[in-house]
């Protein structure tokens, strides 16, 4: 691997304590309230040459259109392996709160996904902020400040899935604001077509904003990043998850340390995390204990199929 040149970056006048071994970049910054803040990132070999500066206290890339796309494509190729014709999908888990604020949203959500042809949709009711201390989850949660009762919730869920799964079967989940697009009502959405022999977890909002067919979708390798609003899971996936938690316990947000769990995670900021690890505080320290049989192996769609009214990704 060439040198990286540290001398080229505007982050040294407020940096200390800076090492680099192995092409692992580490270093305190100073954030705006004039804290120092430790940094821990992997300086991949496509991204050498990119300008790092100091985001309030966080390293950060900062990419033109043209560089992100370029760098995307080679950190995330598209999958060319065999692959399974199709597999059902066992049901739907709508994750949700019982109380007024989100009774109105996920009525609305379930009188749209009536409209599709989907497995069976059922709702599982999470916890509040203030409810969250009663989860059987709740002790392995090491940062009680990110949105706890998303993580909880998705967890229970996943332990119920494998609880039930008489084989590797798959799951969609949904959180309660969900909204299908680029496909038409008419498709079947019980299945998946043609994914990658080896999957086990499959990201359905992160490709192209372009109307689609459920049965032509091509898939990416994936792994990083945040945005758990819907995704497909396998048995196998949410039984490595409720490993990892509770060998290792949940260590940032919901979304943060599930797509971490994945097989080609990297110590590296890419396009999902915004280019730098705002998400896990400047250190990518979930996957660095994992043996690979721990990882998960995540694909994300060509095109984007799900969506949600809270935070648009496209």
């Amino acid at each position: 691997m060439e040198t990286f040149e540290i001398n080229k970056n505007s982050w040294l006048h407020s940096a200390k304590n800076i090492r680099f071994n192995n092409n692992i970049l580490e270093a305190d910054l100073k954030n705006k309230n004039e804290c120092w803040k430790y940094n821990r990132i992997e300086i991949h070999p496509l991204l050498l040459d990119k300008h790092l500066y100091n985001d309030d206290g966080l390293f950060k890339y900062n990419l033109s259109r043209e560089e992100d796309d370029t760098v995307m494509k080679q950190l995330f190729p598209l999958y060319n392996g065999p692959t399974i014709p199709y597999i059902n999908i066992s049901k739907c888990v709508m994750l949700s709160v019982n109380i007024p604020k989100y009774n109105n949203l996920r009525k609305e959500t379930l009188q749209i996904l009536n409209n599709y042809k989907l497995p069976p949709i059922h709702v599982h009711y999470g916890y509040t902020r203030e409810t969250s201390p009663t989860s059987k989850f709740y002790n392995y949660i090491i940062n009680k400040d990110n949105r706890i009762e998303l993580t909880m919730g998705m967890l229970e869920i996943f332990e119920n899935f494998v609880n039930e799964s008489t084989d590797n079967e798959w799951l969609l989940y949904f959180e309660d604001d969900v909204r299908p697009i680029n496909i038409d009502i008419n498709q079947d959405l019980t299945k998946l077509y043609n994914i990658p022999e080896d999957s086990e977890l499959i990201r359905p909002y992160i490709g192209k904003n372009e109307y689609c067919n459920i049965t032509n979708i091509n898939y990416n390798i994936s792994y990083g990043g945040a945005l758990a609003h819907a995704f497909y899971i396998s048995t196998n996936a949410c039984k490595k998850v409720l490993n990892y938690t509770k060998k290792y316990n949940w260590k940032h947000s919901c979304d943060i340390d599930l797509f971490m769990l994945a097989k080609h995670c990297g110590k590296y900021p890419t396009r999902y995390d915004g280019w730098y690890f705002q998400g896990c505080g400047g250190n990518n320290d979930i996957t660095e204990n994992l043996e690979e049989i721990e990882k998960i192996n995540m694909y994300q769609m060509s095109n984007c199929i799900f969506n949600q009214t809270s935070n648009p990704c496209v």
